[in-house]
């Protein structure tokens, strides 16, 4: 799957509306969201496709492009 930038945002809008009513510990909310933001940013970067070449002696990879 690639990255996408909607579905992130989406993902950070629904976190920051979940928190958006609290009011007893405004800590705990900004512990929430920056969990939830932060949760998100590594679930596009997994969901991340890598291509490129690889020389076939095991070299570094060149060309490489994330998708």
């Amino acid at each position: 799957m690639a990255i996408s930038e909607q579905r992130l945002k989406k993902t950070i809008k629904e976190a920051m509306e979940t928190c958006r009513n609290e009011t007893d510990n405004p800590d705990t909310s900004l512990e929430k969201i920056a969990g939830a933001i932060a949760k998100a940013v590594i679930d596009e970067l997994n969901a991340a496709v890598v291509t490129g070449t690889c020389p076939p002696n095991g070299g570094p990879l060149t060309a490489g492009k994330i998708i």
